[in-house]
């Protein structure tokens, strides 16, 4: 299949999933009677038969053509009973609320002829409405994921209302009614199935791409692979490069090495994924995005490139992640336009308008000054020339590193070779020193007088007589009367000086008398003199090694001292490359570089007020519908959008809101999408902002609780069939891209690339510093994601008060509620707000959050808690849903279940669930329940007992 084709199965899947929750609806609103929404007059059910009066009938085929011929989707009607609805308010602000049990698609009827014998409801499709059931009947979650629908509705009924109905009108007068506020009929009615104020935004977009995906030679911008659309369908995401640079930071802590990846990403790549597990500061990450847009705008206007649109737009799934995301905004940014709020028509009228209307107040008495202007722009150059000065200062730090390293290691090598030489010289000076030491006798020898006394002692030896002296030799000795004596007394005399100075020394000479003597004293001083010599001449080579040696340590200190001198230079070095601690040690220049592009911004936009409050006002009439500013919008949005984020840089929505904040589907209008608890959002409901994008940071958490699919088991077995196989996509396509898939094909997973396979959470970039809750709490939590958290939250340890509890609490079920752990539950706050905790929603800091994973038990707890206390916050009070993205100081968690027969898969199936539910409490975690079963049950609850018991403390 090709790419394009795969592209708009998957589109037409993704309406299909909106049909069944259009289906599927828990409220209808019965409207005026001209538009309603809801039919009961000329409606019959005999039998399994529905019968119609032919005006009704008429009514509907006649919009359902019309639908037709303007190509709009075909009307979709249903049947449902009985009547059941609630009435909100009063006087013209009475609204009708039907509930409906289960709907029956009728729209295929008005496809064909009228019958007046009506059509069998048996034949058409038909779906359970969870909620409802739930909400009236007090099914519980487990028994509505494994509700029948692929037998018929017969069986439906039979198997959920535990009674037998041969025909649906029997079902309809048997079928007990719920009492109390509600009110009931037991009469069917029709009721319009294509407009659900939830969807309907998100399901304009997804036809508007459909039909646009259909056209002949379909080229629109952003069908390339690198567009961030098509990147979160197919693409996967590149791991971050450390070698890269961003400028600007918000009003709050510097990121850190992780958080820093993400801002890295971010520089060079369209698409981002983010794992934020709990209170990691992902918030953070959008927020320094925030700032860095900012800087980027202001500088190139600075250095006179053209303006563009700068339009960075935040989205949630719920209004309280976006209400947290505004209050950030509030406290840290500069002045009061910064962001403008946005969202449904309410708010819109309660909070987008008046901040348009006051900002154009704003504009029409400030006056544009030059003089302030040319001031904020040189400001902002300074701080800008202040940043690429210690950044050039850096780039020659490093250079001069380079060469101090070399340097370093050159030294290294010679002071090694010194080394070397010494050490060598040394051993042969040790040597020669040995040797010098054995001849220490004739140190101060006497070496002119022997050298004397050796050359008499020579002579007296030639003047010897001797056997073999010739005739010449004897005649001159007899002439001359030489005898031993005489010459002895000659050598005495020739040698009396020198003996004398041998005499006071270690080596006296004592003259030799006779030829014996005389042949001694020459073999001795021959010796004495050898040695004696020898002495010398090692002495002077003791002498000459001695002064190598010194010349070479001379040296050698030199060197050293060159090295500790380039050692200290490389020690005043940052340890870390720039690149990893840029952000960190310069984040206060890199603040006060986005203040003063924020201040530069106003004061731009006062220059260009009058363009400004044009584009103010025409977007204004855009979000009350005005046709000619709509017109305007789709032909002139780069201006417009160019202008206004020039004010408002930041728009916050939910999700299901974004078309009412950009009602035209144009791509790339948005320069930055960021994302929160995408972790939480069907694959679907993202696609149409990032149509829009011409980047996107989508972060969420796949570990915390997935997205909510009220259907049952067999309606998502009917989906997978007809929306996948049938259209034939394979398996793997359905885990990757349907909305049905929560575990595997969320918009984190998808957007993290993730392949479709459980357990696969795709290549995002993972936040692994945890601040928010103290250690004991997160440990719990840790082992959920791989390789951990790192905790660097502080422990407010107490020594009476550990920061987990555990209340033992046996229970019992009374109308799908436990009444013994709401008992339970109002002692311990009864208990809490003595110690200085808070069940007003004024006190963020100490206030108290209640939860229970069961929707009758929540409402249960909300019910009981809010008539003991009126002032507790309706909002701090609900199922673990409703906390996701969230925190509270203290959290309080009842189980419900508490008995053996109970299976707590819904506890235990995945982590999710309690990981967040622990994760919501910043410094106190109280589980409430039946301890034994929960720890009995094994895994994720036994872990949570086991948690308590060891780093907290169990009570009854």
């Amino acid at each position: 299949m090709l790419e394009s084709e795969k592209l708009i199965q998957i589109v037409q899947a993704w309406l299909g999933y909106i049909r069944l929750e259009e289906l599927t609806q828990a409220e209808v609103e019965r409207s005026s009677d001209i538009y309603s929404k809801v039919v009961d007059k000329g409606v019959q059910l005999v039998g399994n038969k529905l019968l119609l009066d032919s005006e009704v009938f008429t009514q509907f085929q006649q919009r359902q053509q019309a639908a037709k011929r303007g190509n709009k989707n075909d009307v979709q009607m249903a049947v449902a009973f009985p009547q059941i609805y609630i009435i909100n308010g009063k006087g013209k602000d009475q609204k009708l609320k039907y509930l409906p049990l289960f709907t029956i698609d009728i729209s295929p009827i008005f496809k064909g002829n009228y019958r007046k014998t009506g059509w069998d409801l048996t034949d058409y499709e038909f779906q359970p409405v969870v909620v409802n059931l739930m909400r009236l009947y007090g099914l519980e979650e487990e028994q509505t994921e494994s509700l029948i629908v692929a037998s018929g509705i017969l069986k439906f009924l039979e198997d959920t209302f535990k009674g037998r109905f041969p025909t649906l009108r029997d079902f309809l007068e048997l079928v007990d009614l719920p009492e109390g506020k509600y009110k009931t009929s037991r009469q069917p009615y029709l009721l319009r199935c294509d407009f659900t104020p939830y969807n309907a935004l998100l399901k304009l977009d997804l036809q508007e791409i459909l039909k646009e995906l259909q056209q002949p030679d379909c080229n629109s911008e952003w069908l390339t692979e690198t567009h961030p659309a098509m990147q979160y369908l197919w693409g996967q995401p590149q791991s971050p490069r450390d070698e890269v640079i961003f400028w600007g930071a918000f009003p709050d802590h510097a990121p850190d090495e992780f958080q820093a990846s993400v801002l890295k990403h971010t520089q060079e790549n369209l698409l981002t994924a983010v794992c934020g597990p709990p209170g990691t500061g992902k918030t953070e990450v959008f927020l320094h995005l925030i700032a860095q847009q900012v800087v980027n705008r202001a500088l190139r206007l600075v250095h006179g490139l053209d303006d563009v649109n700068n339009l960075i737009f935040f989205v949630g799934t719920n209004n309280s992640t976006v209400k947290k995301f505004q209050q950030r905004l509030a406290i840290d940014s500069p002045v009061q336009q910064f962001y403008l709020p946005g969202g449904n028509q309410i708010n819109i009228h309660k909070e987008t308008l008046p901040k348009l209307q006051s900002t154009q107040d704003w504009l029409r008495n400030t006056e544009f000054n030059l003089d302030y202007w040319q001031q904020a722009k040189l400001e902002l150059l300074q701080a800008e020339s202040e940043i690429q000065q210690l950044q050039e200062q850096d780039r020659l730090n490093t250079a001069q590193k380079v060469i101090d390293v070399e340097r370093r290691s050159q030294l290294y090598g010679e002071i090694e070779s010194l080394n070397n030489d010494i050490a060598a010289k040394s051993a042969s000076l040790e040597a020669l020193t040995e040797q010098l030491s054995s001849l220490a006798a004739y140190e101060n020898f006497p070496i002119d007088a022997y050298e004397q006394i050796q050359q008499a002692l020579f002579q007296a030896e030639r003047e010897l007589p001797k056997d073999s002296d010739s005739m010449t030799k004897r005649a001159l000795d007899w002439l001359n009367a030489t005898t031993d004596k005489r010459i002895f007394q000659r050598l005495a005399n020739r040698i009396n000086a020198a003996v004398l100075n041998t005499l006071a020394t270690a080596h006296p000479f004592q003259i030799p008398i006779d030829p014996s003597s005389l042949t001694t004293a020459i073999t001795s001083v021959n010796q004495k003199i050898g040695f004696s010599r020898q002495w010398c001449n090692l002495n002077l080579e003791v002498t000459e090694i001695q002064n190598q040696i010194a010349v070479l340590t001379k040296e050698l200190e030199l060197k050293q001292a060159q090295k500790q001198q380039i050692q200290g230079q490389l020690d005043s070095y940052p340890q870390a490359d720039f690149y990893s601690r840029f952000y960190r040690d310069y984040h206060l220049l890199q603040l006060e570089l986005f203040q003063r592009a924020w201040a530069f911004l106003l004061q731009e936009v006062l220059r260009r007020k009058h363009s400004v409050m044009r584009a103010l006002e025409t977007y204004g009439s855009v979000l009350t519908g005005d046709g000619e500013a709509l017109l305007k919008l789709s032909t002139d949005s780069d201006a417009i959008y160019r202008d206004l984020s020039l004010i408002f840089p930041v728009i916050t929505s939910t999700l299901q809101s974004m078309r009412n904040m950009l009602p035209i589907l144009q791509p790339n209008i948005i320069k930055l999408a960021l994302v929160d608890e995408a972790g939480t959002t069907l694959i679907h409901q993202l696609f149409p902002l990032l149509v829009r994008s011409q980047r996107a940071v989508v972060a969420g958490d796949p570990q915390q609780i997935e997205p909510i699919v009220n259907m049952s088991d067999d309606t998502i077995k009917q989906y997978f069939k007809t929306a996948f196989l049938d259209r034939g996509m394979r398996n793997e396509d359905y885990y990757c891209y349907a909305p049905t898939a929560k575990y595997t094909a969320t918009a984190y997973h998808r957007a993290a690339g993730a392949s479709g396979t459980e357990g696969d959470n795709g290549n995002g970039i993972i936040l692994r510093n945890h601040y928010r809750c103290t250690p004991d709490i997160i440990q719990f939590c840790s082992p959920n994601y791989p390789g951990g958290l790192q905790i660097l939250s502080d422990d407010h340890r107490t020594a009476t008060e550990p920061h987990l509890l555990a209340y033992h609490v046996e229970g019992s079920h009374t109308h799908n509620t436990n009444p013994e752990e709401i008992n339970a539950v109002e002692a311990v706050i009864t208990s809490l707000l003595k110690q200085g905790y808070s069940i007003s929603a004024e006190d963020n800091s100490k206030t108290i959050g209640v939860m229970s994973p069961f929707l009758q038990q929540a409402n249960a707890l909300k019910y009981w808690l809010s008539n003991r206390w009126r002032n507790f916050c309706w909002d701090d009070i609900g199922t673990v849903h409703n906390f996701q993205g969230g925190e509270k100081a203290a959290i309080i968690f009842s189980a419900y279940q508490c008995h053996q027969e109970h299976s707590f898969w819904f506890l235990n199936r995945k982590p999710n669930l309690l990981n967040t539910a622990v994760s919501r409490a910043k410094e106190l975690f109280i589980l409430v329940g039946n301890l034994r079963e929960l720890e009995l049950a094994g895994g994720e609850t036994k872990r949570l007992v086991e948690h308590i018991r060891q780093h907290g403390e169990i009570r009854t």
